[in-house]
């Protein structure tokens, strides 16, 4: 996978998918997190990022998935667990109609490589209300780019001209 450690941090190459059902969208964290985030992973090297997600969310979360189009490329700089991230992540709009997705839950749980993950059924409105990153999302996951945008966002504050 595309992550190592800089002089100052740690760099991660990520890609995400937005799947959405009957007006909610499905947001995900580690047990240990205190934030929630999009599912996908970090890209393997050689490997495309539709790819990547494509294989994350089987392993994940035992689903097909299909890309749609690529919403948004992040370049995000944020602490947690006492270091500092730089990383470039790709968002990607998803379709699936996979009967093994549990909607029918609001929170269940997975396992993958000993790192338990917790997933969660959001209504699109409720969003705003959770500690989910990237921070702009909260808000702007109802009105979704017409072509692919650029952002950037340090500490979770949105740059101007992004």
């Amino acid at each position: 996978m595309i992550n190592f450690d800089i002089p100052n941090g740690r760099f991660n190459f990520r890609v995400a998918g937005l799947i959405f059902d009957s007006g909610r969208v499905l947001i995900h964290r580690l047990k240990c997190d205190d934030f929630y985030a999009l599912p996908g992973g970090r890209v393997e090297a050689m490997e495309s990022t539709e790819t990547t997600l494509i294989r994350e969310m089987q392993e994940e979360l035992n689903i097909t998935v299909k890309t749609e189009r690529l919403l948004w490329v992040g370049e995000q700089f944020f602490h947690t667990e006492g270091t500092r991230f730089h990383e470039i992540c790709f968002y990607y709009l998803l379709k699936t109609a996979d009967p093994n997705l549990r909607t029918s839950e609001t929170i269940f749980e997975t396992t993958e490589d000993g790192r338990e993950y917790e997933f969660k059924w959001v209504e699109l409105d409720k969003l705003k209300n959770e500690n989910f990153y990237p921070a702009f999302m909260r808000t702007e996951i109802t009105n979704l780019p017409e072509h692919t945008e650029k952002f950037v966002e340090v500490d979770n504050v949105l740059q101007e001209g992004s």
